[in-house]
C-alpha cells in the first residue's frame, strides 16, 4: 500500500507499508492446506485418520485467519496515522476492484499471480482504512499509473520496484508505488496525469506493516540474553551456598588432650 500528499507547493510526502509478511503467511497457509489435503484425498471418509486430518486442515486455515486480519489491522492502522497526520480532508483509492476476474481466460498472469490476486485483502483493508479515518472512500480509475513518468508522461515498463523513466531528457527515478500513488494524487486534483514541476520534492517513507528485527538486533538480542542468563544462575548458585553455609550445623571438637582423660596422680615423698 502507498499513500501520497501534497505538504506544500514543494514536496509531496509518500509512505509505502510492505506487505511481504502477508505473502508469507498465505504462502505457508497454502503449502499446508495443500499437503493436509493430498492426505485427505488418500483417506476413506469418516475414518480416525481423516477426521484428524480435516481438524488439522481447519486448525491452520483459522490460525491464518488471525493472523492476516492482525497483519490488515497494521496496515491500516500505518495508513491511518499517515492520513491524519497530514490532516487529509479526501480519500482517494486507485479502483481494483475485479481485477483478480477472467485473468486465467484473457492469459494476462501466471498461476502464481493469479493466486496472489485471488488471495488478496484489499476490500478489508480499505474497510478497515474507512473505520479509522471516518473518510469517505472514493475510487479512481489507475489505469496506467505505475508506468507513467510523473515527471514527464512518458509511459515505461518497470522492472521491479525500481521506476526509472526511459526518457533521456527525464531520467526521473522512484519507488514504482510511489509513482502510481502521485499520478493517482494528481489525477484526483486535476483530472487527469499531470506532470509535476522539477523543483517539486519526493519525500518517500518505507515502512513494514510489522516490526521485524533485523539479523543484527536478533544477534545482539541473543547475545544480551545469554549474558542476562548467565548472571542469572551465578547469583543462584551463590544464593544456594549461602543457604547451605547458613543451614549446616557446626560440630564440636572430637580431639582432646589424653592428660585429661587420666585422673590426677598423687606424689609420694619417702
Amino acid at each position: 500500500m502507498a499513500l501520497a500528499t501534497w505538504v506544500d507547493d514543494k514536496t509531496i510526502d509518500v509512505t509505502i507499508i510492505n506487505g511481504r509478511q502477508a505473502r508469507a503467511i498465505k504462502r505457508q497457509r497454502n503449502k499446508a492446506v495443500g499437503q493436509l489435503q493430498h492426505k485427505i484425498s488418500k483417506c476413506r471418509p469418516g475414518s480416525k485418520r481423516y477426521r484428524r486430518l480435516v481438524t488439522a486442515r481447519k486448525k491452520v486455515n483459522g490460525k491464518t485467519k488471525l493472523s492476516l486480519r492482525d497483519f490488515d489491522h497494521q496496515v491500516s492502522r500505518k495508513a491511518a496515522n499517515h492520513v491524519i497526520n497530514h490532516n487529509t480532508g479526501r480519500l482517494i483509492v486507485g479502483d481494483v476492484r475485479g481485477i483478480e476476474k477472467e485473468t486465467k481466460a484473457k492469459g494476462r498472469m501466471g498461476r502464481h499471480s493469479r493466486q496472489q490476486l485471488s488471495q488478496w485483502s484489499r476490500g478489508r483493508q480499505e474497510r478497515y482504512l474507512n473505520e479509522k479515518t471516518n473518510l469517505g472512500i472514493e475510487h479512481l480509475n489507475e489505469s496506467y499509473s505505475s508506468q507513467t513518468c510523473p515527471a514527464c508522461k512518458t509511459r515505461n515498463r518497470p522492472s521491479g520496484r525500481h521506476y526509472r523513466c526511459k526518457n533521456p531528457i527525464c531520467g526521473f527515478t522512484c519507488h514504482r508505488d510511489a509513482v502510481g500513488a502521485i499520478n493517482i494524487l494528481q489525477k484526483a486534483i486535476e483530472g487527469e496525469y499531470v506532470p509535476i514541476g522539477p523543483d517539486v520534492t519526493i519525500r518517500v517513507t518505507y515502512l513494514r506493516a510489522v516490526e521485524r528485527w533485523s539479523p543484527d538486533q536478533r544477534k545482539a538480542h541473543h547475545m544480551v540474553q545469554r549474558r542476562k542468563a548467565r548472571a542469572l544462575s551465578s547469583a543462584q548458585n551463590r544464593a544456594l551456598s549461602e543457604a547451605s553455609q547458613i543451614s549446616k550445623p557446626k560440630l564440636a571438637n572430637s580431639s582432646t588432650s589424653t592428660n585429661s582423660l587420666v585422673p590426677d596422680q598423687s606424689v609420694v615423698v619417702a
